[in-house]
């Protein structure tokens, strides 16, 4: 029973109504230069230079004129030969030739699926198909798993059973139906033949829009192999990658490909130039490039052309095997491994100093500590005179001065939460609380932050 009621509190705080927040500030981010440093001999002679290369034995030094020196291991400091030691030339080349790549980007060379997400508050939305029909989902990682909103179940043909199926929520429980659902569809990602609950989701909370069809929960965004990217606004899949953990997540490209035009003319090239109108290909076995208007070639070729870039190619062809965890962690962000209890994601930090287990929620408005926890950690908890609303109704709540709550190198001080009661649905049996507050999208927000569920990681950008 207590993993059942663990499991619906997946619906705990998708619905709270905030009196207030404290609202987070996207901050610009500086690029990456290449990194010219002091070699020093084993005689002590230091000359100023960008390591490009290496071999067992060598390694090539690019030098601030231009020219390349090939140096031996042993002719180093024992400090250089350790920094060389160290040294990937995949990370070096991203750093220097692919850093204006978006994370976007970077992934849809990976093969990820891209959808735009809308920001309501501080809940994220995107467009999608429940049973064939147009419908809005939000993306809720603190749902153990997806439930529909019954009236759009209803109308999208789903088959709805009765209602002797319970959720729990901040305010108690709600009744809910088992309910099959032939297909919920984003792009390529979709499930089929699924039994989920469905439950008035907007009962209980006072003039609420009944603006949204579902709640995607935690189960989809793991088997869709989801990124979630504030940064960006955009949730990215890998369907293809279900069941296949090893599969290589960037294809070897070939140095050539076919390019059709409307004329039924096939070219075997690779693009060597392109501007506003046209292309310059290279094509294989000839010396001579050959120029082509963009508008020659089929829809398939003109979106190919107008997505390359040159920093793309390099990394398809020199920066492959670097992982998304590598890719983020070269742009400055922080990562955490995370930890799941059933389908949810949790992430070591501290409140106040004391080390506390945060579950990683982006259907939470806010930041909501449970308030026991908070006394405990010695934080101005107030009196329960705030009021919250969600399935099963409202519950009551308390201002919280934090004094300081951390994750990482991200630090958020003196900041006014909400403290709740987030284990009230345990009783007696509830034993000792699994964790101790909800980081929400407010803090996501603010720290750019992304979740991977292929690598099991949350990144966050703390500076």
């Amino acid at each position: 029973m207590k993993d059942r009621i663990l499991s619906q509190l997946a619906l705990l705080l998708t619905f709270i109504v905030l009196l207030g927040s404290s609202g987070g500030q996207l901050i610009p981010r500086k690029t990456d230069k290449p990194e010219y440093r002091d070699f020093t001999s084993s005689g002590g002679k230091t000359i100023k230079a960008l390591l490009i290369d290496k071999t067992e034995d060598t390694l090539t030094l690019k030098l601030p004129n231009g020219n390349t020196a090939i140096l031996s291991y042993e002719k180093l400091s024992k400090e250089d030969q350790e920094y060389v030691k160290e040294w990937d030339k995949e990370k070096a080349l991203f750093l220097t030739q692919c850093k204006t790549l978006t994370i976007r980007e970077l992934l849809e060379i990976r093969g990820y699926e891209s959808f735009q997400f809308i920001i309501k508050g501080n809940h994220i939305f995107v467009e999608g198909e429940l049973n064939g029909n147009k419908s809005q989902f939000m993306i809720d990682t603190g749902a153990g798993s997806t439930v529909l909103h019954i009236e759009a179940a209803k109308e999208k043909g789903c088959k709805v059973g009765p209602l002797d199926q319970k959720i729990f929520g901040i305010g108690g429980e709600a009744p809910a139906a088992l309910t099959e659902v032939p297909e919920i569809r984003l792009g390529q990602a979709f499930i089929k033949d699924q039994v989920l609950l469905a439950a008035d989701m907007f009962k209980d909370i006072p003039g609420a829009r009944k603006n949204y069809d579902a709640i995607l929960g935690a189960e989809f965004m793991s088997k869709m192999r989801a990124v979630i990217s504030y940064k960006e606004g955009r949730i990215f899949f890998r369907p293809d990658l279900i069941g296949n953990n090893d599969e290589i997540e960037v294809p070897e490209a070939p140095e050539y490909r076919f390019f059709k035009t409307k004329d039924r003319k096939t070219y075997k090239g690779k693009i060597s130039k392109k501007n506003a109108t046209s292309i310059e290909l290279g094509i294989e076995g000839q010396k001579k490039n050959l120029t082509l208007p963009i508008g020659r070639l089929t829809d398939e070729d003109q979106k190919y052309v107008t997505d390359w870039s040159p920093q793309r190619e390099i990394f398809l062809r020199q920066c492959r095997g670097l992982t998304v965890k590598d890719i983020l962690e070269l742009r400055k962000y922080q990562s955490f491994e995370y930890k799941r209890m059933g389908n949810h994601i949790f992430v070591d930090g501290t409140l106040n100093k004391k080390d506390t287990l945060f579950m990683i929620d982006t259907g939470a408005f806010s930041t909501v500590l449970d308030a026991k926890w908070a006394k405990d950690a010695g934080c101005q908890v107030g009196p329960m005179d705030q009021t919250v609303y969600g399935v099963g109704g409202k519950a009551p709540a308390a201002i919280t001065q934090v004094p300081s709550l951390t994750m990482g190198k991200a630090k958020f001080e003196n900041r006014q939460l909400l403290s709740i009661d987030l284990f009230k649905q345990l009783g007696e049996a509830g034993g000792a609380r699994p964790y101790g507050a909800i980081f929400g999208a407010d803090f996501m927000r603010e720290t750019d932050a992304v979740i991977t569920y292929r690598e099991k990681k949350v990144f966050l950008q703390p500076d």
